[in-house]
């Protein structure tokens, strides 16, 4: 099986190396292993990967937290020593030493005219891209970020949040100016629940999509009783040829 990004492209399983240890990114998870503190990250264009921090960075309340990370050569246990405490076999990557907090951007103050609320009922899409109007399906794959497509009547919203070919969900709720707030379910093969509790978590690195209360309704399919999308700071776009769907 195959899964489709948001542009109706596969995704891809992306394979850490040192080239590519992402410098920024949301932190997923935090393990303590025989080897290293394993650290689950998102960077900021959706693709996942599991990096060797030192173990200390286990021990910081960092899930959910958009970070920058510092990298440095060290030493762990081997590999072939498959976690026994006698084994002095060692191995050099490179280990994540710091992650610094980073915080959230002060959304600026849009005009009243603007507001997602106060749009003609349609079909829309948004972009966190730097630019409007229209913007070609390549320009997209080029620039990444993340996109809203989305139908509104009245002030119900139903749309797909998602990185441009990453991961997607769909939302559906009331907006009130440029918040949508209701709920939200992602099928997709292997989609985990990221918050069953009443604690608000990002869905993906980007923090406009908040979303708590998830359960898994099957293997792939997670539905979320509670959602959040802050639409402050994306820019208006062609719709596109994707036809918002009418319900989640």
């Amino acid at each position: 099986m195959i899964t489709l990004g948001i542009l109706g492209l596969p995704l891809l399983l992306i394979r850490p190396s040192a080239a590519q240890q992402p410098a920024t990114g949301t932190i997923q998870r935090l393990n303590a292993g025989d080897r290293a503190c394993y650290v689950d990250v998102v960077n900021d264009q959706g693709q996942k990967f599991t990096e060797f921090a030192n173990f200390e960075i286990c021990e910081q309340n960092l899930v959910g937290q958009r970070v920058q990370l510092t990298y440095e050569s060290g030493n762990i246990q081997a590999a072939s020593c498959q976690g026994n405490p006698d084994c002095a076999e060692t191995e050099t990557v490179m280990l994540i030493t710091q992650a610094q907090v980073i915080p959230a951007p002060t959304p600026a103050a849009q005009p009243t005219s603007s507001r997602v609320q106060n749009l003609p009922d349609g079909n829309y899409r948004y972009w966190s891209g730097t630019s409007g109007g229209v913007v070609s399906d390549d320009a997209l794959l080029a620039n990444g970020g993340v996109t809203f497509t989305f139908t509104k009547q009245g002030n119900a919203i139903t749309g797909v949040f998602g990185y441009v070919d990453g991961e997607a969900i769909c939302v559906q709720g009331q907006v009130s100016g440029n918040t949508v707030s209701g709920a939200a379910v992602q099928t997709l093969r292997g989609a985990q629940v990221i918050s069953a509790g009443d604690t608000f978590k990002a869905f993906g690195s980007s923090g406009y999509l908040q979303v708590r209360r998830g359960r898994q309704v099957s293997p792939g399919v997670v539905r979320y009783g509670s959602a959040l999308l802050n639409l402050n700071g994306l820019n208006r776009i062609n719709a596109g040829s994707r036809v918002p769907p009418r319900g989640c």
